[in-house]
């Protein structure tokens, strides 16, 4: 848990009592486990509350927590666009990602209580609005059983009202992209997702996790990058030439665009392979990864009204996620070979397109929180 992060967000809300706090940190650790029922069960809970809450146009569809957890808020209207069984899966594919952790709870807790406690008994920490005595008593309290989910402070919940379920963060930061899914299933009975955008921004991520709310079919154009034979220099000056477009073109889009089977063949870049794969069509179809936004499948796209987004991350954090993922020889490599293949596209395509929404990738997880 970083201080910083804990202390900003804390700060936040005036009305945090030293109970509200502790809140924060259980469900920061704990996620959403203790409201997990069957699917249906949970949907219905969800239905049932939202209908008692009344719609706030100026409220955030989130609030932060640690742990890449947030807040979602049943007020807002974003969110109410989300049938109640897409947020109860939410749920059910957070708890899947952030298990419940004692010892994150535990060392939130030690850090909270230092952080107060180097302040005096009955002087608040700075930007803090309780005091060490307030949270001693707090958690003296609850002692006889320190592992049940707090209740807010009638003060916090006079004043904020809350109606919330805890999700993943990514969820949070990607509702316009799922309201924008819900829209065109609403109009049409189905929808096109397409996420393009820096190497290491997330697509992957969140096309997996955004599949695991829908009846969808997921492409990823790591299966169409260019075969060995065709890699010629020519080929790779051009924008975009490092992904095989005429095989996604006429193996893919021409299927999806008459909502026919899809029968492709997947390519390996590592072995140099292909294996052939077919799909049924399904509503929702997400299209993920670098040179998704291709200008030879605008054409295609616009009979889709496809939803086109460009998801971006700054230069040093995509360094720290590549070395992450892919370890030190290989960031030399994306550094070297893919990364400027991907921004010769980038500027020369999406410099100023105007057509696809912008996701702001933020720092990792683990680093911030």
């Amino acid at each position: 848990m970083n201080a910083e992060f804990l202390l900003e967000t804390l700060a936040a809300n005036p009305n945090t009592e030293a109970v509200d706090a502790v809140k924060w940190l259980f469900q920061s650790a704990f996620g959403c486990g203790h409201l997990l029922p069957q699917e249906h069960l949970c949907a219905a809970g969800i239905h049932n509350e939202m209908a008692q809450v009344h719609p706030n146009e100026a409220a955030p569809p989130y609030h932060l927590l640690a742990n890449g957890l947030c807040r979602l808020n049943l007020a807002s209207p974003a969110v109410r666009m989300l049938p109640p069984t897409r947020i109860a899966r939410m749920m059910q594919a957070t708890q899947r990602h952030i298990p419940a952790s004692v010892e994150f709870y535990e060392q939130s807790l030690t850090l909270l209580y230092a952080l107060t406690a180097q302040h005096g008994a009955d002087s608040p920490a700075p930007r803090l609005s309780f005091t060490f005595t307030a949270l001693k008593a707090c958690l003296d309290a609850r002692k006889a059983d320190p592992y049940a989910p707090p209740r807010h402070s009638a003060r916090y919940r006079k004043a904020c009202r809350p109606a919330y379920r805890v999700v993943l963060r990514r969820y949070g930061e990607a509702l316009p992209l799922m309201q924008a899914v819900e829209a065109q299933l609403a109009a049409k009975g189905r929808a096109t997702l397409v996420l393009d955008g820096d190497c290491a921004a997330g697509k992957t991520t969140l096309a997996a996790l955004l599949a695991a709310l829908y009846d969808c079919n997921v492409f990823h154009m790591d299966d169409f990058f260019l075969p060995y034979a065709l890699r010629t220099p020519q080929r790779l000056q051009t924008p975009g030439g490092n992904v095989h477009y005429e095989r996604f073109l006429t193996q893919v889009l021409a299927s999806l665009a008459h909502n026919a089977p899809i029968r492709y063949e997947a390519f390996d870049c590592h072995t140099g392979d292909s294996r052939p794969l077919q799909v049924m069509p399904k509503p929702v179809t997400i299209i993920e990864g670098s040179y998704a936004l291709h200008p030879a499948f605008d054409a295609v796209y616009d009979k889709l009204s496809a939803i086109r987004a460009l998801l971006q991350v700054d230069a040093p954090e995509q360094e720290k996620r590549i070395l992450r993922r892919n370890g030190a020889a290989m960031l030399t490599r994306f550094q070297n070979e893919w990364i400027p293949l991907e921004k010769h596209y980038l500027e020369a395509y999406h410099k100023t397109r105007a057509d696809a929404m912008i996701l702001r990738s933020a720092p990792h997880i683990a680093d911030e929180a």
